[in-house]
């Protein structure tokens, strides 16, 4: 065999570099299609963390002020709110707890309300509350400005601004949730028979606390109670929120 020269060894393995170099690209630099787990997480990112209400618009093109918070975190919403205008004793009221997850497929966020919570001091009876009402929303969302439309965009638009990412402690209770996000805390618990529903800001000193209400509003079969810019006294250990007139939340 005749011996090779080796600079002509050198120039073919440079060649044979540069061709692989230069051959069609791999399918790992193509542009990736969108996944289903992208896609969820895409929904996911929009709508998670803590919102305030800047408008509600029924789906007969009603606008109905009102100041709320609604909550989106770790698969779970809770949401509380109390409509505006007129008087505020006689105020409705509307509060909801459960489970949520992105639908990719549809582009929608599926929620669950185990908790489906109305009041209207002037009707008799004043307390509505259903269990496991379902609802598939459209999220849109432009900075720190979200839009959620029910009904898959055919019924009510509700709209917010971002307040912050959720940060903090969410707790189940037995017929709602507790959440300390943000600064903020928010109380969803009930039955058929009475609810109590509120958030605002809080001050926690050992297991002490100072809720700070922006907005509350309770229930039963015998009366309704609207409070605001007030302060209620209250304990928490982790196992139970305690209010000093004696009602105790039981964590899960």
């Amino acid at each position: 065999m005749r011996n090779q020269n080796p600079v002509q060894v050198t120039v073919v393995c440079v060649i044979a570099l540069l061709v692989c170099a230069c051959g069609p690209a791999s399918d790992s630099t193509d542009t990736p299609k969108p996944t289903e787990s992208t896609e969820s997480t895409s929904l996911e990112q929009k709508a998670s963390g803590l919102w305030f209400y800047t408008g509600l618009t029924t789906s007969d093109g009603t606008e109905l002020p009102l100041t709320g918070i609604f909550l989106f975190k770790d698969g779970v919403f809770v949401q509380q709110a109390v409509f505006d205008g007129g008087s505020f004793e006689e105020a409705g009221s509307m509060a909801h707890a459960g489970p949520y997850q992105p639908e990719p497929a549809t582009g929608s966020i599926h929620l669950v309300a185990e908790q489906t919570i109305s009041v209207t001091p002037t009707d008799s009876p004043a307390l509505s509350f259903r269990r496991d009402t379902e609802h598939d929303v459209t999220v849109a969302r432009t900075g720190d400005a979200l839009t959620l439309i029910f009904g898959m965009g055919t019924s009510t638009v509700q709209e917010f601004t971002y307040v912050g990412p959720g940060k903090g402690e969410l707790f189940a209770l037995e017929n709602g949730a507790l959440a300390f996000v943000d600064g903020y805390f928010i109380l969803v618990e009930g039955d058929e028979d009475s609810v109590t529903t509120g958030y605002g800001t809080f001050e926690k000193q050992d297991d002490s606390l100072s809720l700070k209400v922006i907005r509350w509003a309770e229930a039963d079969s015998d009366k309704t109670t609207n409070l605001k810019d007030t302060v209620i006294k209250a304990t928490f250990d982790g196992r139970s929120l305690q209010l000093l007139d004696g009602r105790s939340f039981q964590i899960m």
